[in-house]
């Protein structure tokens, strides 16, 4: 895919009309530019080695020899090509999207409020262990003290189900793809998780209009993660690794004029995962008190240790 390292060198901002799902293959791959150059990044495509001409023919991905081209074998490029790798491993693929239960513009959902409950909580939970075997992935993470891993994962995790789902789905066709593959309309969720979905909806419609790339938003993933918690054993560490993504977020941008500016709306949409992650607690308080099926442990422990106060 020939279009790659000019995309890099131009700084070219591409928009998918579709949902960033198109086919790439062949014979339409110049149908969408957007998808092709993800498609790029996919296969291992690093935008940081793609600096000269003197890279060209090895089409934008890391060379076989590091020693070659040194900039491949920095730690910002490794940690970044990482980011990417485990966020592509952790979605489902779109060949593999279970749509079954999906219907556009339903009506009044089957089903008793019973049913809606327990489909909010299995969505929940399937997610959590996907979250969870993506947070494993992350270089540095697992040398964490396991109890800085698990404080950081439950204190996080329903910011990153909101973000992660948030990237996927399509908004304006109230399409939400979770991590398990499953496709559900917005109005087929509406009864489980109450109005935390709208608000998932409108977030997902704002975070979409930004255009991120894949490596951009494989960092901001991490960096909703990987940040300062009360409680910590060992908050240098995890400042540490924080650091290393954000220099992975500033080198990737390619343009250093609007770095600050760029990176304040970046860290402000994750101070808006802060108030939509307090909706979500708020969604399981009024679920416990209502009593018609009681959370799994495990949904129950994140409420508990996740409590402002």
């Amino acid at each position: 895919m020939e279009c790659a390292p000019r995309t890099v060198q131009k700084n070219a901002k591409y928009v998918c009309l579709a949902a960033k799902n198109c086919p790439v293959d062949k014979r339409r791959r110049n149908r969408c530019q957007y998808c092709r150059f993800q498609k790029c990044l996919v296969v291992g495509m690093v935008k940081e080695v793609v600096r000269t001409d003197g890279l060209k023919g090895r089409r934008g991905r890391l060379p076989s020899k590091p020693k070659a081209v040194p900039d491949s074998s920095s730690p910002v490029s490794n940690l970044l090509s990482a980011l990417v790798r485990a966020h592509v491993d952790s979605n489902p693929p779109p060949s593999l999207l279970n749509c079954f239960k999906f219907k556009e513009s339903p009506g009044s959902p089957p089903g008793d409020d019973a049913q809606h409950v327990r489909q909010f909580y299995d969505l929940l939970t399937r997610s959590m262990e996907v979250i969870r075997g993506w947070a494993q992935k992350i270089p540095g993470f697992t040398s964490l003290p396991k109890h800085d891993q698990d404080l950081l994962f439950y204190s996080a995790f329903l910011e990153l189900f909101v973000l992660r789902l948030s990237y996927r789905s399509n908004p304006e066709e109230g399409k939400l793809i979770f991590c398990d593959g499953s496709v559900w309309h917005r109005l087929q969720c509406l009864r489980g998780f109450g109005e935390w979905i709208d608000s998932i909806v409108e977030f997902s419609a704002s975070l979409q209009r930004m255009n991120l790339d894949v490596s951009t938003f494989s960092c901001i993933c991490t960096l909703a993660l990987v940040t300062e918690r009360h409680g910590l054993k060992e908050p240098k560490k995890v400042e540490e690794l924080q650091n290393n993504i954000v220099k992975c977020l500033r080198d990737g941008d390619g343009s250093s004029n609007c770095w600050s500016n760029h990176l304040s709306r970046l860290l402000e949409k994750l101070r808006e995962l802060r108030t939509l992650c307090i909706q979500g607690l708020q969604r399981i308080f009024y679920l416990k008190l209502e009593d018609l099926v009681p959370p799994p442990a495990i949904i129950d422990k994140l409420f508990l240790d996740t409590l402002p106060f």
